[in-house]
């Protein structure tokens, strides 16, 4: 039983504890050590910006007309993100506006999801805050690109149906708005589960093992094929919560299609 309250507690301190906790948020150094800094998910969040910053000044700097190296990586997921994920969403014309925003989005997600894979680090988007403040950023972009693009007239478009007889149109209105709503909760609740889940199955197992001793010794391979699954879940849900938002907001932007 001391075992087990062990590998609980052990569970609960490195990955329930940052899932939605505001301890999580305080800076590392009014208690904790050096070497607990990059369990804070505030620290991890600007940690993938500052990284992230670091790479797009490099590919600047490397940048020719005809890229080589990081830069022709850099090219080719511009390209990936361009073609699989904005302009199958908003067309040639008006996706061209909105394709910085979800290169952003999507290679934010991706580092701070396998930072997460690395010992010492901690995930970011485990918390549940982050994931909100992510979909929080979706979603005043997207009414901002409505407004934009369509004016005040067109964030009613997006809101009520045209075409509508006048006695059904507040009761649309009002599911419209809960529906938008619920696909700003429903783009939180998924990366946080995700990366939340994945965190739980790895120390889970592992924990048998300190628990059972030799007998649980199965559980380690299986440990390692779920880390290297979670190496897949990485792309795959930044994927997914990318490809989701441009659907979402093309929704918005062009209601009639």
């Amino acid at each position: 039983m001391e075992k087990q309250d062990a590998i609980q507690g052990f569970i609960n301190h490195h990955v329930m504890h940052h899932a939605g906790s505001a301890d999580a948020w305080n800076l590392p150094f009014v208690h904790c050590n050096a070497l607990e800094w990059f369990h804070y998910d505030s620290v991890m969040v600007f940690f993938v910006a500052a990284l992230l910053l670091a790479v797009a000044v490099a590919v600047r700097r490397s940048y020719a007309e005809i890229p080589k190296g990081l830069a022709a990586v850099a090219e080719a997921y511009v390209v990936f993100i361009r073609d699989q994920i904005v302009y199958p969403n908003f067309g040639a014309a008006c996706g061209r506006g909105f394709l910085s925003f979800f290169c952003t989005l999507f290679i934010f997600i991706l580092a701070a999801n396998l930072l997460g894979l690395v010992p010492l680090f901690s995930t970011a988007t485990g918390n549940v805050s982050v994931t909100a403040g992510l979909a929080t950023i979706f979603m005043f972009t997207c009414l901002g690109a409505v407004i934009r693009l369509r004016g005040l007239r067109g964030l009613k478009s997006a809101f009520v149906p045209h075409g509508l007889p006048g006695w059904l149109t507040p009761v649309m209105a009002v599911m419209e708005v809960i529906s938008f709503f619920s696909r700003v909760f429903a783009l939180t609740i998924r990366l946080f589960c995700n990366l939340l889940a994945g965190h739980i199955v790895i120390y889970s197992l592992l924990g048998m093992v300190v628990v059972y001793g030799w007998a649980a010794f199965p559980a380690v391979p299986m440990a390692v094929l779920m880390y290297f699954f979670e190496l897949f879940v990485a792309f795959l849900q930044a994927y997914i919560f990318t490809l989701l938002s441009a659907i979402f907001m093309n929704m918005m932007v062009n209601p009639a299609h």
